[in-house]
């Protein structure tokens, strides 16, 4: 919807721009136009304009067969009128369905209804998203060896940051699965971290480097963030980039800056019952 308008906007900007380039080239362009005459052997061209002033006023015509230049000019003309005009046309029409057009968002179809309706439909909302926490999906297997941190919710996790990541989004009532299967365009099966779910059917994936003082760690992760790229995840978007200090040490108050600046928003006001992050959590592993 978003790339909808975006994209009207754009044609209306370039529709202006062509109209601004004609405009300019009709102010210099010769008067009159072209006339073509088909003969046996050839086309004879003639420059056809209005001449005199006032009631002697007439209409003129002169051969211009042999002058080239005139010709590609009065042609050129000719085209440019008739770009101006399209373009006229389609700026207004463009203008007229950019003010008339409205996105069909659930959200703001939810805002125009009248206020007692509103807990009503975050509740549906509410509804649809544990639906979602709670089916089953692809994630990584357990390994006993790697995934040792237990969260407040009971799952086990592969860091200390991770646990620390965990626990915040669960306090904050925020549906998530952790290490839920990310299926590339190449076959390529990725684990990322947490996949935050949004009201909208939407996702967000947070994914947290620790390691970064190991060389071979941050090789592995430029190449599942060559991946993420390729497949249509950015960072700032619908990828969430954090990584630990030089201390390796993951600070409480950035994990909630994001939460607040870029989750809580998308939320609209919802969340979600914690037993349902646990029954998320307890689903079976799917392969």
């Amino acid at each position: 919807m978003d790339n909808l308008i975006a994209a009207l906007e754009f044609e209306i900007i370039r529709e202006h721009k062509l109209i601004t380039i004609c405009q300019n080239f009709l102010n210099t362009a010769p008067k009159g136009f072209l006339t073509v005459r088909p003969r046996r052997r050839s086309n004879t061209y003639y420059w056809t304009f209005e001449d005199g002033k006032g009631s002697a006023r007439k209409q003129k015509q002169v051969n211009i067969t042999g002058n080239h230049d005139l010709i590609l000019q009065l042609t050129n003309k000719m085209i440019c009128e008739r770009i101006l005009d399209r373009c006229l046309k389609n700026k207004n029409l463009l203008e007229r369905l950019l003010n008339r057009y409205k996105p069909v968002d659930p959200f703001s179809v939810m805002k125009s209804c009248s206020t007692k309706y509103q807990d009503v439909f975050l509740l549906r909302k509410k509804h649809l998203l544990e639906k979602r926490l709670t089916a089953p999906y692809k994630k990584c297997p357990y390994n006993p060896k790697l995934h040792v941190h237990e969260t407040d919710y009971g799952e086990l996790v592969r860091s200390k940051s991770e646990q620390l990541l965990g626990n915040t989004l669960f306090a904050y009532g925020i549906p998530f699965h952790y290490e839920e299967a990310f299926e590339c365009a190449n076959g390529v099966t990725l684990f990322p971290d947490f996949r935050i779910l949004l009201p909208d059917s939407s996702w967000k994936i947070w994914e947290h480097l620790g390691l970064l003082s190991n060389e071979g760690y941050c090789s592995d992760n430029a190449k599942k963030l060559n991946l993420f790229q390729q497949n249509g995840l950015v960072i700032g978007g619908n990828l969430i980039l954090t990584m630990d200090d030089n201390k390796q040490d993951f600070s409480s108050a950035i994990i909630n800056q994001i939460i607040n600046d870029h989750i809580l928003p998308l939320l609209h006001g919802i969340r979600v019952d914690k037993a349902k992050i646990i029954k998320g959590v307890q689903q079976p592993y799917m392969k």
